[in-house]
C-alpha cells in the first residue's frame, strides 16, 4: 500500500486538475478572510477533520441501522433515510473545510487531496441517490447504494489520513509546542 501511495504522491498528470481545484478553491472557499476561517486558524487547527465526524458518523450509523434484522420496518426504513440525508447535506461543510485546505497544500500533497477530493464527491453522490431511491420505495438499491458509498467513503479517509500523517498535511511548523504539565516529585516522607 506504502508503494502505491508513493506512486500517487509522485503522479504528476494530476497537476492539471489540482491547480483547476486550487484556482476554483482559491476564487471561493478560500477567498479573503473566508480562507483562515474554514481552514480553522481560530479553533488552532484545521477544521476538516472534526468536520468530517458528523457525516461520517451519520452515513455508519445508517449502514448500522441497515444491517438489522428489522430494517425494513418503516421506522427503522425512515430513520435510516433521516440519517443518510442529514449526512449528505453535513458533507457540505466538510467539503468547503477541505477546500479551504485544499489551498495550503504542497504539489505531492494536492495529488493525493484531489483522489482523496474525488472519492468523496462520488462517495457524497451514492449517498444523495441513496435517498432518493429509498424515498422512492427502492430500498434494497437503497442500501447497496449507501454501501458502495461508504466503502468509498472509507478508502478516500485512508487518502485523507495519509494526507495528515504521512505527509504533514495541515501542520502548523510555526506553533510553539503544547507545554506538557509534568508533576512535581513526591516528597520522600510521603512514599513511605
Amino acid at each position: 500500500m506504502r508503494r502505491l501511495l508513493l506512486r500517487l504522491e509522485d503522479a504528476r498528470p494530476l497537476d492539471r486538475i489540482a491547480g483547476v481545484l486550487g484556482r476554483a478553491a482559491g476564487a471561493t472557499v478560500a477567498r479573503g478572510s473566508m480562507g483562515p476561517a474554514l481552514h480553522g486558524s481560530w479553533f488552532g487547527h484545521p477544521l476538516h477533520p472534526a468536520v468530517v465526524q458528523f457525516p461520517v458518523g451519520a452515513w455508519l450509523s445508517a449502514a448500522v441501522l441497515d444491517a438489522l434484522p428489522e430494517r425494513d420496518d418503516p421506522a427503522i426504513r425512515r430513520a435510516t433515510t433521516v440519517l443518510l440525508g442529514a449526512g449528505t447535506v453535513a458533507a457540505l461543510p466538510a467539503i468547503a473545510t477541505g477546500g479551504s485546505d485544499f489551498t495550503t497544500l504542497t504539489a505531492r500533497q494536492r495529488r493525493v487531496a484531489v483522489v482523496h477530493a474525488a472519492a468523496n464527491v462520488v462517495a457524497v453522490k451514492l449517498f444523495a441517490v441513496s435517498v432518493l431511491a429509498r424515498m422512492g420505495g427502492a430500498h434494497r438499491a437503497g442500501r447497496l447504494l449507501s454501501l458502495a458509498g461508504l466503502g468509498l467513503a472509507g478508502a478516500s479517509a485512508y487518502l485523507g489520513g495519509h494526507l495528515a500523517y504521512a505527509q504533514g498535511a495541515g501542520v502548523e511548523a510555526a506553533l510553539p509546542p503544547v507545554p506538557v504539565p509534568v508533576p512535581a516529585p513526591e516528597p520522600a516522607a510521603a512514599r513511605r
